[in-house]
């Protein structure tokens, strides 16, 4: 084999390379940016997000901020026409830092068991006001007394109601004592009494909406979430709450254990729904989409907290039989271990797999558009969470009182990217009411009116970072340059396949042109000779007889052939 035949040969073989591998790198960009993400994400002990997720204090500061209602004319409340008027106060600031507590990864099933720790600092150069400010409000213990006595024994009632005669149905205490400080109240010695009786009775000497939980892991209960190792489109959801899969706070299908664990998201998020479970709230929380959003640079998907939360109108498909089962409410220990039995506020479905779980999330009676009702899991208090200043709420609520201006900017919602479904930002915003309605057989209460009460607000927002931006943008960009470099392997390798083709047809034809030549040459060469042979004449036949041989020699005729290119042959014959 000649060089240069070797030499291309060897490149083309190489052209043809490029080629293929720039089509499957080109081809298979998702595939090996799904790769990526299966490798890189997953929580690990040793992976980037572990460091991080078990600890926050590294991160920059995330604020947690307080608004209280201060109710400016608690005097009034059994006036008629008169409504009460709140004056929003705040905001009282504290940094939060979360850490994990005896966290335990069980590679059997892919999941990571942990508690939560959550700290508060308070940050008095961004408060508006300070934590010895008093505010007046709604005596939470005594209306929480009196909501848990309403179907007891009318003699316990009568005790109930001989106690709260000297008191008030509004309290004044500090923000400190409101919040993580505490106040004593002889109603929750009292309510100890009733835990020998087989009620829930929170287990705390004073009372405050943060008392104790600075620091303790007892309040968020024990999580259990996959670790995305096996799958990771099952990444950070929540697969067990207090080493359930299902609450003991509603009737199912409401009491599943659901959704994501509220720091992780799975990747490929679509313009539909996100669920995220709530310890706090001790239930599922449904995110509808809403906007694609532009967060330094990264494409987000918003998902807000709306209609199918705040509705109590989650409707969702089940298998006729199950469906059948939700609506005859029949107990059954294999079908989320309890029945569905709930006030009934919308009609039938006219598909019969259709069902609106969102009632049962009511616990027996349905509220207004826009409260959740939590009071199971907040040991039979009347308590009610809303979006803040009852945003996207029936607007009967916000009607019952004076100073309340709900907004867009009183949404909660989450942005997630869409491909990794990592957060770029999210805005946590939760109002706390405590429910007012009359109990005749509590003098306190006898004529009061019934009123969502609003009590204070709270906000917790945390943004990715810019140098978190800049490598979540890096990795984003590996298809495209899987992309780029795939087609620009094709193209270099087209190129060198195609120069090789046309160098091989003009040696092919250059070839074929000397062989030509030499043809040529061969073919006049021949001529020539045949034209030598009648230079030799006999020019002295003069009728001899031929077959006589004579020795005369013969002439050259130069007139006949001229050839100068045989002349010096026929000088030699001669």
């Amino acid at each position: 084999m000649r060089p240069w035949t070797s030499k291309s040969l060897g490149l083309g073989l190489f052209g043809v390379l490029l080629i293929v591998s720039g089509t499957v790198l080109y081809s298979s960009s998702s595939a090996i940016f799904h790769y990526i993400l299966q490798k890189e994400m997953p929580l690990t002990p040793s992976s980037k997000a572990f460091e991080v997720w078990n600890d926050t204090s590294s991160l920059p500061p995330m604020y947690f901020k307080i608004w209280f209602f201060n109710w400016t004319n608690p005097e009034e409340l059994k006036t008629p026409g008169k409504k009460p008027n709140l004056e929003e106060v705040g905001p009282y600031v504290f940094r939060e830092i979360r850490q994990k507590a005896n966290v335990v990864f069980h590679p059997e099933n892919h999941t990571v068991s942990y508690f939560n720790r959550r700290w508060w600092y308070f940050v008095p150069e961004l408060t508006n006001g300070s934590l010895t400010d008093r505010i007046t409000q709604l005596n939470t213990v005594a209306i929480s007394a009196k909501h848990k006595v309403r179907y007891w024994d009318g003699a316990l009632q009568a005790t109930l109601s001989l106690m709260l005669s000297s008191l008030d149905v509004h309290t004044t205490k500090t923000v400190d004592q409101l919040l993580f400080k505490g106040y004593d109240d002889t109603l929750i010695e009292l309510g100890k009494m009733a835990a020998g009786m087989g009620e829930d009775v929170p287990p705390f000497d004073k009372f405050g909406w943060f008392y104790m939980r600075n620091g303790s892991t007892m309040f968020d209960g024990h999580f259990n979430m996959d670790t995305g190792a096996q799958n990771i489109n099952d990444f950070g959801i929540l697969r067990k709450w207090n080493y359930k899969d299902t609450t003991r706070f509603f009737k199912s299908p409401c009491n599943v254990v659901e959704g994501s664990a509220g720091e992780f998201w799975s990747p490929y998020r679509q313009k539909d729904e996100i669920v995220m479970f709530s310890g706090d709230l001790c239930r599922p929380l449904t995110f509808e989409y809403s906007q694609t959003t532009d967060h330094m640079g990264l494409q987000g998907y918003r998902y807000d907290l709306s209609e199918k939360t705040l509705g109590n109108n989650t409707r969702r498909r089940y298998p006729h039989d199950q469906a059948k089962y939700f609506e005859q409410t029949t107990t059954t220990e294999d079908f989320f271990e309890a029945e569905h039995s709930a006030e009934a506020t919308n009609a039938p479905e006219e598909d019969p797999d259709v069902v609106n779980i969102g009632n049962c999330f009511c616990n027996g009676k349905c509220t207004p558009a826009g409260l959740l009702n939590v009071s199971a899991c907040r040991y039979g208090a009347p308590v009610f969470a809303s979006l803040p200043h009852f945003n996207r709420a029936d607007p009967s609520l916000k009607e019952q009182v004076t100073g309340l201006n709900p907004d867009e900017e009183h949404d909660f919602f989450i942005t997630l990217e869409p491909k990794t479904g990592i957060p770029l930002k999210v805005s946590a915003k939760l109002q706390i009411n405590v429910l007012l309605e009359p109990l005749y057989s509590v003098s306190l209460f006898r004529s009061v009116p019934t009123i969502y009460f609003p009590v204070m607000w709270f906000a917790l927002e945390v943004e990715a970072t810019d140098k978190f931006v800049d490598e979540l943008k890096k990795l984003l960009s590996l298809p495209n340059i899987f992309i780029y470099a795939g087609s620009i392997m094709v193209l270099v390798g087209s190129l060198i396949v195609f120069t090789i083709m046309i160098l091989y047809l003009l040696n092919k034809q250059r070839a074929n042109s000397v062989a030509g030549d030499k043809n040529s040459k061969l073919e006049t060469a021949s001529a020539s000779a045949d034209k030598s042979e009648l230079i030799y004449l006999d020019k002295s036949n003069d009728g001899d007889d031929v077959h006589v041989r004579n020795d005369r020699k013969l002439y050259f005729n130069s007139i006949e052939c001229f050839n100068t290119d045989l002349q010096p042959k026929l000088q030699n014959q001669k």
